[in-house]
């Protein structure tokens, strides 16, 4: 574990931890945090030993346990595989799986669904179907497990295929780890961690777990509220308060949330 900001803010969480009978709201991204990446996105499962852990955090009342992803929610609850129900916000939050299980989605504006189906005809001609994801509220391009020549001109191809098609204030596209995807304004893990601190009184112990870039909108969000944690096994340029090499530190510290004694 490095600390990268303050160390009184690292020590003031951990000491909070002491305390069983305190509150903690605990936000995970999955995959890069929880899961490590492969080429085949629908074979990435946790690390080993990572949904026992997640099962006996979510034992505790005191613990709330939110994912917070870019891949579509009910792909989360799949291949997280925890006993649990577990809230999960999907495609960067334009899809909430609420503490009951039950799945709740952001309208969309009519523009949005133009344009993908504009990048997918762009797509099809390129015979680069497999490397798209259409999710609700957006559609990404992935080039991992490519050599990084081949990555790095799709990708260009790819950039310069939506500065065509994205029009208006209602859409943008941005980069992520492997890829870049169209997505709808507004709707970024930073929303989501906006709307998660205001669930929650002010005295809960917060924590961002994150590795992308998309998780640096979480991290900003987040701020002085909780501490962020930068989960990569190579550093990176970053606004988290903490990096942590997963899975070994990854789950050293999730063990410090299992509470023993109510």
């Amino acid at each position: 574990m490095k600390v990268l900001k303050s160390r009184d803010k690292l020590d003031y969480h951990i000491r909070g931890l002491s305390d069983p009978k305190r509150d903690r709201l605990i936000m995970l991204d999955y995959d890069g945090t929880l899961a490590p990446f492969v080429v085949d996105r629908l074979k990435a499962y946790p690390y080993k030993g990572i949904p026992e852990l997640l099962d006996a955090i979510i034992d505790s009342p005191k613990n709330r346990v939110v994912i917070v992803s870019g891949r579509e929610a009910e792909e989360v609850r799949y291949l997280l595989g925890i006993e649990h129900k577990v809230e999960i916000f999907g495609a960067h939050g334009s899809e909430r799986i609420m503490p009951d299980g039950s799945l709740k989605k952001d309208a969309l504006p009519k523009e949005a669904e133009e344009c993908f189906s504009e990048f997918e005809k762009w797509a099809a001609q390129k015979h680069l179907l497999p490397h798209l994801e259409h999710k609700h509220g957006s559609v990404a391009f992935h080039v991992r497990g490519l050599d990084d020549e081949r990555a790095e001109t799709l990708l260009h191809e790819a950039e310069e295929e939506m500065k065509h098609i994205v029009r208006g204030p209602l859409l943008e596209y941005k980069n992520f780890d492997g890829g870049i995807e169209i997505r709808v304004v507004g709707e970024d893990k930073g929303k989501v961690v906006g709307t998660l601190l205001n669930e929650v009184s002010e005295e809960t112990l917060c924590f961002y777990f994150g590795d992308d870039l998309t998780d640096e909108d979480a991290f900003k969000a987040l701020g002085d509220r909780g501490l962020s944690l930068l989960v990569r096994e190579t550093f990176r340029p970053t606004n988290a308060d903490v990096w942590i090499v997963p899975p070994h530190e990854l789950k050293d510290w999730l063990t410090r949330f299992i509470i023993t004694h109510e």
